[in-house]
Protein backbone atom coordinates (compact mmCIF):
# COMPACT_ATOMS: atom_id res chain seq x y z
CA UNK A 1 0.00 0.00 0.00
CA UNK A 2 1.53 3.38 -0.82
CA UNK A 3 0.19 6.54 1.18
CA UNK A 4 0.02 9.70 -1.48
CA UNK A 5 2.96 12.16 0.64
CA UNK A 6 1.97 15.74 1.30
CA UNK A 7 5.17 16.88 -0.36
CA UNK A 8 4.17 14.76 -4.20
CA UNK A 9 0.79 16.63 -3.73
CA UNK A 10 2.41 20.46 -3.16
CA UNK A 11 4.56 19.99 -6.13
CA UNK A 12 3.83 21.35 -9.41
CA UNK A 13 5.13 22.33 -12.73
CA UNK A 14 5.63 25.75 -13.42
CA UNK A 15 3.57 26.47 -16.13
CA UNK A 16 4.63 27.66 -19.73
CA UNK A 17 5.84 30.90 -20.34
CA UNK A 18 6.77 30.59 -24.24
CA UNK A 19 4.71 32.35 -26.20
CA UNK A 20 4.54 35.10 -29.16
CA UNK A 21 1.18 37.11 -28.62
CA UNK A 22 -1.58 37.69 -25.94
CA UNK A 23 -4.99 38.46 -26.69
CA UNK A 24 -7.81 39.76 -24.20
CA UNK A 25 -11.81 38.94 -25.57
CA UNK A 26 -14.37 41.55 -24.17
CA UNK A 27 -16.79 44.41 -25.02
CA UNK A 28 -15.49 47.48 -26.95
CA UNK A 29 -15.90 49.51 -24.07
CA UNK A 30 -14.28 46.81 -21.71
CA UNK A 31 -11.10 46.86 -24.29
CA UNK A 32 -10.43 50.58 -24.57
CA UNK A 33 -10.32 50.78 -20.51
CA UNK A 34 -7.51 47.80 -20.66
CA UNK A 35 -6.17 49.66 -23.33
CA UNK A 36 -5.66 52.70 -21.42
CA UNK A 37 -4.14 50.91 -18.87
CA UNK A 38 -6.80 49.48 -16.74
CA UNK A 39 -6.47 45.58 -15.71
CA UNK A 40 -9.87 44.60 -13.92
CA UNK A 41 -8.97 41.76 -11.88
CA UNK A 42 -11.46 39.24 -10.57
CA UNK A 43 -10.77 37.03 -7.43
CA UNK A 44 -10.45 33.04 -7.32
CA UNK A 45 -13.52 33.86 -5.30
CA UNK A 46 -15.44 35.43 -7.84
CA UNK A 47 -14.35 33.33 -10.61
CA UNK A 48 -15.25 30.24 -8.02
CA UNK A 49 -19.36 31.72 -7.66
CA UNK A 50 -20.52 33.68 -10.85
CA UNK A 51 -24.26 33.80 -10.61
CA UNK A 52 -25.38 36.86 -12.18
CA UNK A 53 -25.38 36.69 -16.35
CA UNK A 54 -21.76 35.29 -16.74
CA UNK A 55 -22.66 32.56 -15.04
CA UNK A 56 -22.29 30.73 -18.27
CA UNK A 57 -21.39 26.95 -18.63
CA UNK A 58 -18.48 28.74 -20.97
CA UNK A 59 -16.91 30.32 -17.93
CA UNK A 60 -17.98 28.79 -14.65
CA UNK A 61 -14.89 26.21 -13.80
CA UNK A 62 -15.84 24.31 -10.59
CA UNK A 63 -12.23 23.65 -9.99
CA UNK A 64 -11.63 27.28 -9.56
CA UNK A 65 -10.63 27.22 -5.99
CA UNK A 66 -9.49 23.88 -5.52
CA UNK A 67 -5.67 23.32 -5.51
CA UNK A 68 -5.79 20.17 -5.38
CA UNK A 69 -7.72 16.38 -5.34
CA UNK A 70 -6.49 13.42 -3.58
CA UNK A 71 -8.47 10.24 -4.55
CA UNK A 72 -7.88 6.89 -3.07
CA UNK A 73 -7.69 4.00 -5.49
CA UNK A 74 -5.24 2.59 -8.40
CA UNK A 75 -3.57 5.15 -10.20
CA UNK A 76 -0.65 5.35 -12.10
CA UNK A 77 1.39 4.83 -9.43
CA UNK A 78 0.14 2.20 -7.84
CA UNK A 79 -2.53 2.30 -5.22
CA UNK A 80 -2.86 4.89 -3.52
CA UNK A 81 -4.99 5.21 0.64
CA UNK A 82 -5.73 7.65 2.59
CA UNK A 83 -6.13 7.91 6.27
CA UNK A 84 -6.57 10.41 9.17
CA UNK A 85 -3.64 10.11 11.78
CA UNK A 86 -5.01 11.03 14.84
CA UNK A 87 -3.39 12.24 18.26
CA UNK A 88 -2.52 9.26 20.03
CA UNK A 89 -0.92 8.25 16.78
CA UNK A 90 -3.11 5.76 15.14
CA UNK A 91 -4.33 6.01 11.49
CA UNK A 92 -8.05 5.48 10.42
CA UNK A 93 -8.25 4.25 6.86
CA UNK A 94 -10.73 6.31 5.08
CA UNK A 95 -11.48 3.31 2.66
CA UNK A 96 -11.07 2.73 -1.28
CA UNK A 97 -13.09 5.69 -2.10
CA UNK A 98 -12.36 8.49 -0.47
CA UNK A 99 -11.45 11.86 -2.06
CA UNK A 100 -10.08 14.76 -0.46
CA UNK A 101 -10.39 18.25 -2.07
CA UNK A 102 -7.71 21.29 -0.75
CA UNK A 103 -8.36 24.33 -1.60
CA UNK A 104 -6.28 27.87 -2.06
CA UNK A 105 -6.09 29.93 1.12
CA UNK A 106 -7.29 33.02 0.78
CA UNK A 107 -9.02 33.09 -2.53
CA UNK A 108 -11.05 36.52 -2.29
CA UNK A 109 -7.27 38.15 -2.58
CA UNK A 110 -6.06 35.96 -5.01
CA UNK A 111 -6.26 38.22 -8.12
CA UNK A 112 -6.25 36.60 -12.14
CA UNK A 113 -6.24 38.28 -15.09
CA UNK A 114 -7.32 35.89 -18.08
CA UNK A 115 -6.26 36.44 -21.09
CA UNK A 116 -5.66 34.25 -24.10
CA UNK A 117 -1.68 33.16 -25.51
CA UNK A 118 -0.50 32.59 -29.40
CA UNK A 119 2.32 29.81 -28.50
CA UNK A 120 3.56 26.37 -29.71
CA UNK A 121 1.92 23.45 -27.56
CA UNK A 122 3.55 20.73 -27.00
CA UNK A 123 3.23 19.35 -30.61
CA UNK A 124 4.30 22.24 -32.55
CA UNK A 125 1.40 24.11 -33.05
CA UNK A 126 -0.46 26.90 -31.93
CA UNK A 127 -3.99 25.04 -30.01
CA UNK A 128 -6.41 25.70 -32.75
CA UNK A 129 -4.21 25.95 -35.54
CA UNK A 130 -5.16 24.12 -38.98
CA UNK A 131 -3.50 24.47 -41.93
CA UNK A 132 -1.37 26.95 -40.95
CA UNK A 133 -3.76 29.20 -39.46
CA UNK A 134 -5.54 30.15 -36.32
CA UNK A 135 -9.21 29.21 -35.71
CA UNK A 136 -10.47 31.25 -33.49
CA UNK A 137 -13.88 29.69 -32.01
CA UNK A 138 -17.00 30.79 -32.07
CA UNK A 139 -17.74 30.59 -28.74
CA UNK A 140 -15.23 33.63 -28.26
CA UNK A 141 -18.15 35.61 -29.20
CA UNK A 142 -20.09 34.92 -25.92
CA UNK A 143 -17.12 36.86 -24.00
CA UNK A 144 -17.14 40.07 -26.12
CA UNK A 145 -17.25 41.59 -29.31
CA UNK A 146 -13.96 42.60 -29.94
CA UNK A 147 -10.24 41.33 -29.33
CA UNK A 148 -7.33 43.44 -28.08
CA UNK A 149 -4.13 41.74 -29.43
CA UNK A 150 -0.91 42.59 -27.51
CA UNK A 151 1.42 42.78 -30.45
CA UNK A 152 4.80 42.99 -28.05
CA UNK A 153 4.36 40.69 -25.70
CA UNK A 154 7.79 41.59 -23.53
CA UNK A 155 6.87 44.92 -23.61
CA UNK A 156 3.48 44.15 -22.25
CA UNK A 157 5.16 42.18 -19.61
CA UNK A 158 7.69 45.46 -18.06
CA UNK A 159 5.07 47.36 -17.58
CA UNK A 160 2.99 44.68 -15.44
CA UNK A 161 6.30 44.52 -13.76
CA UNK A 162 7.13 48.02 -13.35
CA UNK A 163 3.68 48.49 -12.34
CA UNK A 164 3.43 45.92 -9.91
CA UNK A 165 6.87 47.21 -8.33
CA UNK A 166 5.08 49.93 -6.82
CA UNK A 167 1.77 47.98 -5.05
CA UNK A 168 3.34 47.65 -1.77
CA UNK A 169 -0.03 45.78 -1.02
CA UNK A 170 0.05 43.12 -3.42
CA UNK A 171 2.24 39.50 -2.59
CA UNK A 172 3.54 36.71 -3.89
CA UNK A 173 3.36 32.78 -3.12
CA UNK A 174 4.92 29.59 -4.31
CA UNK A 175 1.40 28.83 -6.11
CA UNK A 176 1.37 31.57 -8.26
CA UNK A 177 4.86 30.26 -9.21
CA UNK A 178 6.55 33.69 -11.10
CA UNK A 179 3.04 35.17 -11.28
CA UNK A 180 2.19 34.12 -15.03
CA UNK A 181 1.53 31.07 -17.24
CA UNK A 182 -0.17 29.19 -19.88
CA UNK A 183 -3.06 26.99 -18.59
CA UNK A 184 -2.43 23.50 -19.14
CA UNK A 185 -5.14 21.50 -20.54
CA UNK A 186 -5.82 17.95 -19.56
CA UNK A 187 -8.79 15.73 -18.19
CA UNK A 188 -9.93 16.16 -14.90
CA UNK A 189 -11.95 13.29 -14.56
CA UNK A 190 -11.09 11.17 -12.00
CA UNK A 191 -7.74 12.92 -11.24
CA UNK A 192 -6.06 12.76 -8.29
CA UNK A 193 -2.79 15.07 -7.73
CA UNK A 194 -2.13 18.93 -7.69
CA UNK A 195 -4.20 21.29 -10.08
CA UNK A 196 -3.09 24.77 -8.95
CA UNK A 197 -3.94 27.77 -11.07
CA UNK A 198 -2.57 26.97 -14.41
CA UNK A 199 -4.46 23.57 -14.94
CA UNK A 200 -7.65 22.78 -16.13
CA UNK A 201 -9.95 20.63 -17.91
CA UNK A 202 -9.43 19.66 -21.49
CA UNK A 203 -13.44 21.29 -22.17
CA UNK A 204 -11.68 24.70 -21.77
CA UNK A 205 -8.96 24.09 -24.67
CA UNK A 206 -10.35 26.54 -27.17
CA UNK A 207 -9.87 29.39 -24.95
CA UNK A 208 -5.64 29.14 -25.41
CA UNK A 209 -5.69 31.04 -21.89
CA UNK A 210 -3.09 33.13 -20.46
CA UNK A 211 -3.17 33.93 -16.44
CA UNK A 212 -1.62 36.91 -14.75
CA UNK A 213 -1.40 35.81 -10.78
CA UNK A 214 -0.67 37.72 -7.53
CA UNK A 215 -2.21 38.23 -4.37
CA UNK A 216 -3.51 41.65 -2.67
CA UNK A 217 -4.40 42.65 0.79
CA UNK A 218 -8.27 43.52 1.28
CA UNK A 219 -7.82 47.55 1.57
CA UNK A 220 -6.48 47.50 -2.23
CA UNK A 221 -9.74 45.80 -3.48
CA UNK A 222 -12.90 47.47 -4.76
CA UNK A 223 -16.52 46.99 -3.38
CA UNK A 224 -16.71 44.52 -5.54
CA UNK A 225 -13.96 42.91 -4.47
CA UNK A 226 -12.39 43.42 -7.66
CA UNK A 227 -8.71 44.44 -7.68
CA UNK A 228 -7.91 47.98 -10.37
CA UNK A 229 -4.30 47.53 -11.99
CA UNK A 230 -3.07 50.77 -13.57
CA UNK A 231 0.01 49.43 -15.85
CA UNK A 232 -0.29 52.61 -18.37
CA UNK A 233 -1.64 53.45 -21.45
CA UNK A 234 -1.15 50.27 -23.73
CA UNK A 235 -2.11 51.60 -27.36
CA UNK A 236 1.61 51.71 -28.63
CA UNK A 237 2.06 48.24 -28.49
CA UNK A 238 -1.90 46.94 -29.11
CA UNK A 239 -4.99 47.04 -31.29
CA UNK A 240 -8.35 46.29 -31.07
CA UNK A 241 -10.34 44.58 -33.99
CA UNK A 242 -14.04 42.50 -34.16
CA UNK A 243 -13.50 38.75 -33.14
CA UNK A 244 -15.90 37.99 -35.75
CA UNK A 245 -13.67 39.62 -38.42
CA UNK A 246 -10.93 36.89 -36.64
CA UNK A 247 -13.81 34.04 -37.09
CA UNK A 248 -14.70 34.92 -40.44
CA UNK A 249 -10.77 35.28 -41.89
CA UNK A 250 -8.55 33.50 -39.59
CA UNK A 251 -4.90 34.65 -38.56
CA UNK A 252 -2.06 33.28 -41.27
CA UNK A 253 1.00 31.49 -39.36
CA UNK A 254 4.38 31.49 -41.07
CA UNK A 255 7.22 29.81 -39.60
CA UNK A 256 10.74 29.87 -40.40
CA UNK A 257 12.99 27.19 -40.70
CA UNK A 258 16.88 27.18 -39.78
CA UNK A 259 19.06 24.82 -41.36
CA UNK A 260 22.90 25.51 -40.12
CA UNK A 261 25.97 24.29 -42.78
CA UNK A 262 29.62 24.43 -42.23
CA UNK A 263 31.25 27.66 -40.83
CA UNK A 264 32.22 28.58 -44.73
CA UNK A 265 28.16 28.58 -45.41
CA UNK A 266 25.32 31.18 -43.94
CA UNK A 267 22.57 30.34 -41.93
CA UNK A 268 19.44 30.10 -44.60
CA UNK A 269 15.74 30.20 -43.59
CA UNK A 270 13.15 28.94 -45.64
Amino acid sequence: MEIQKKQDFLKMDSPRTDFWMLFKVSSYERLLQMQNGLLYMNSLDYFSNLKDEESLALRVDEHEEVYGILRAGPNEKGFSTLALKLGNGEEIDLGEEAILTAKFPRPKNTMLFCMGALGDGQYGVIPGEKDNQIIFDEKFLEFGSHLLLITKPTEFSSRINAALSKESDAFGSKIFHDGYGIVNYMSLKGYSGPIGLYTKDTKYSWQMEFRIAFGVEDHRLNNRGAFEFNIGDLSDISQIIPVQALIDLPMTVKRRTYIEFSDEHEQISG
